[in-house]
């Protein structure tokens, strides 16, 4: 009866929130800005509210969904539909779509060993081009003013601990009827793809696809309800920041540990599902492929969005500190 109820909420939420389908939805992002909020060292914050403050922003809650409004705009939808800066912004950047993401094979071990899967304009790239805009007095060339890098940084570090935003499943697709899923990352490559889930569907009448599952319905379901401030409050109450250890190396490289990270996280999300029959391929992916998901998917998946979300706003609060602040 749970994963019945929890399948009506997300058709529910395609009805109230078409343009739902982003990373960790509203609610998510919020929440990982809130909780990062309260994390980050009195010296870090004071250099973020003084960037907030001179570009007329309120608190890091409000400014964590403009990266995905910038894509609404692009579409002329949405909050910043008309913006002259949005406007602006994607025109000047016309990728930053693709920053969002990166599509890494599942049961990768290293970002480095399927480096050759991502590309300039992925996650983990675009958060270092964060880190070196937002440790630079002056304006760079050709490149995000720092405000803008302080949007998305806020927004890409809740991106790239979405399981789905990082691992992708690719396949051989010589019986449509029965698409089988690739495993090994040294097979996978000029594969179709599934692009994170996008092309997978569970819900064919009410065109439900799995990815959204994970940005929208298994957030709103973890505390029950759509308010970041009541998800937020709710995952301070069960867990502390010492049990998201630091991670190792240098900052400017932790996104790709990050993102490996959501990539095992991402395999264990496409444990146990069934594959169905591929209703249509153009331009080597697959466009739509049905799927069942195995009994008990839904707990074990807001048991995996609870860790990511809360790791994702303490590694937030952990790079804010980190950052050379000029």
């Amino acid at each position: 009866m749970r994963i019945i109820r929890w399948l009506l909420i997300s058709f529910l939420i395609g009805l109230i929130f078409p343009d739902a389908a982003f990373s960790w939805g509203g609610e998510g992002h919020r929440t990982v800005a809130k909780l990062a909020s309260w994390y980050v060292s009195p010296e870090a914050l004071k250099k973020v509210n003084e960037l907030l403050a001179a570009s007329g922003e309120r608190d890091l809650p409000s400014i964590s969904t403009w990266a995905d409004d910038l894509r609404l705009a692009a579409r002329d939808e949405g909050p910043l539909r008309g913006n002259m800066e949005a406007l602006a912004f994607n025109q000047d950047f016309p990728t930053n779509a693709d920053w969002h993401f990166v599509n890494l094979p599942l049961n990768a071990e290293s970002y480095e060993s399927v480096k050759n899967f991502g590309s300039k304009d992925d996650v983990v790239h675009a958060i270092t081009c964060c880190i070196t805009v937002l440790e630079s007095l002056n304006p760079l060339p050709n490149m995000m003013t720092r405000i803008q890098a302080l949007k998305f940084l806020v927004h890409l570090v809740g991106d790239i601990h979405q399981p789905l935003h990082c691992g992708c499943g690719f396949y051989n697709l010589t019986d449509p009827k029965a698409p089988q899923l690739i495993s090994n990352p040294k097979i996978a490559f000029g594969q179709p793809s599934d692009r994170g889930g996008n092309d997978l569907f569970y819900d064919l009448k009410n065109n439900q696809e799995l990815h959204a599952f994970w940005d929208t319905v298994v957030v709103m379901a973890i505390a029950d309800t759509p308010d970041y401030k009541g998800l937020a409050a709710y995952l301070e109450r069960r867990h502390q920041m010492s049990e998201v250890p630091l991670t190792p190396g240098s900052y400017k490289g932790w996104a790709e540990r990050w993102a490996i990270d959501s990539v095992k996280c991402a395999t264990q999300a496409y444990a146990g599902i069934r594959f169905g029959h591929l209703d249509s391929f153009a331009d080597q992916r697959p466009i739509r492929i049905t799927i069942t998901l195995p009994t008990g998917y839904a707990e074990n998946s807001k048991r995996i969005a609870v860790q990511q979300l809360f790791a994702a706003s303490v590694h937030l609060a952990q790079l804010l500190d980190s950052i050379q602040w000029p």
